[in-house]
């Protein structure tokens, strides 16, 4: 563990160049930076108003709160927490955990991301993963691979999804929401809504809204409707169905739909009020994850009894060859030591002088060696060959 201290004044900009793995930055009032890595190496240096931290291993950051952060690479995880200051953010290769921060401009994240109050704007090109965001207060530009969960905006939201889509959302007049989603989306509004909605599904019976005073049982795979004074405009596209609701009993159901809102893994579960379908298609992605796992440890068993079967025949191989050697020496005159062979002709052939068995606790420990990695199969058939010489 190492550990290095920089005292701090005025406006201060931190560059964390690279972090091999885990990065978690978190804001205090204290006037001084602090800098923690399991790793050998650690540097934190300043230039002026500017430092730049490094590690190859994991990494801890303690800075001011107003410090402006423009992290460039992380290799593994990152967490980012009580800082008020801009956030531009490169690349992190896992996941991506936020609380409480302020402006946020992200290029790349490999797996998840997970963001509760943010106090500015949030513009992320690309989330491999599922996207889960709380509480933002400014406009919400996002790209993501899987799923998107959005509650508590107010502003501007322009969203492309590649899965399914839960959004509640309480447009401010003059703001716009446009989300394309290659599955599902389920939009939760207010109770009397002051909206222009234009949605789109994948076919005549995939759009349904359930809003006070909006007739539900229109068909069509578009329709476009005017709630309330109209004060905002609400795009949505489908790859598949459309529903919007006032209800909360249906939005709260559909809190499961958010993987990263809550504690313990991800539970498919029934949501009331929507398709069987979308049901289906997340108990399906479950299953699907259970199944690549059996089948890992499947293809496991499998490699380890076939070194298992290589070594029972290596050794079959050489008792066999032991044997053979033992009858001809019996026929020609040879006698086969321990440490070397010598020829007789002064008397006639005699059978070899019995020699101590070998125990299955000898042939185990080679066979230990061998599955440990700490010998190569050839080795351990050369070994298994001279025990049974002795």
């Amino acid at each position: 563990m190492r550990q290095s201290v920089l005292p701090v004044s005025g406006s201060i900009t931190l560059e964390v160049d690279h972090v091999g793995g885990d990065l978690q930055i978190v804001g205090w009032e204290r006037a001084e930076i602090i800098a923690k890595t399991d790793d050998d190496e650690l540097s934190l240096r300043a230039n002026g108003q500017i430092l730049r931290a490094f590690s190859d291993g994991d990494l801890i950051l303690y800075v001011t709160r107003e410090t402006t952060l423009r992290i460039l690479d992380v290799g593994g995880d990152a967490d980012l927490r009580a800082l008020t200051g801009e956030a531009d953010i490169l690349n992190v290769g896992g996941d991506l955990q936020m609380r409480n921060v302020g402006n946020l401009k992200i290029k790349s994240v490999g797996g998840d991301m997970s963001l509760r109050g943010c106090s500015g704007d949030l513009l992320v090109d690309s989330v491999g993963g599922d996207a889960s965001l709380h509480d933002i207060k400014g406009d919400v530009r996002i790209t993501v691979g899987a799923d998107l969960y959005l509650r508590g905006s107010e502003n501007n939201v322009l969203a492309r999804v590649g899965s399914d889509a839960a959004l509640y959302l309480r447009p401010k007049p003059g703001k716009d929401v446009n989300v394309q989603a290659g599955s599902d989306i389920l939009l939760r509004l207010p109770a009397k809504p002051d909206v222009e909605l234009t949605l789109q599904g994948c076919d005549d019976e995939s759009i349904r809204v359930d809003l006070p005073g909006v007739r539900p049982d229109e068909v069509g795979m578009f329709r476009k409707l005017i709630v309330g004074s109209g004060g905002s405009t609400v795009n949505l596209i489908a790859g598949s169905e459309v529903i919007v609701t006032s209800r909360d009993e249906e939005w709260e159901n559909v809190a499961e739909f958010d993987p990263l809102g809550r504690e313990g893994p991800f539970a498919a579960g029934e949501f009331p009020g929507l398709s069987s379908d979308m049901h289906d298609r997340i108990s399906r992605r479950v299953e699907e994850a259970t199944r690549r796992a059996l089948e890992a440890s499947m293809r496991a068993q499998e490699q380890t009894e076939k070194v298992q079967r290589r070594v029972d025949s290596a050794m079959r191989r050489a008792e066999e060859k032991m044997r053979s050697a033992e009858r001809r020496s019996m026929h020609m005159g040879i006698n086969i030591g321990r440490f070397g062979a010598s020829v007789d002709n002064t008397r006639p052939p005699v059978p070899p002088a019995p020699t101590e068995p070998v125990t299955d606790d000898e042939r185990l420990a080679i066979l230990k060696m061998l599955q440990e990695k700490k010998i190569s199969l050839q080795d351990a058939e050369k070994l298994l060959s001279a025990l049974d010489g002795k």
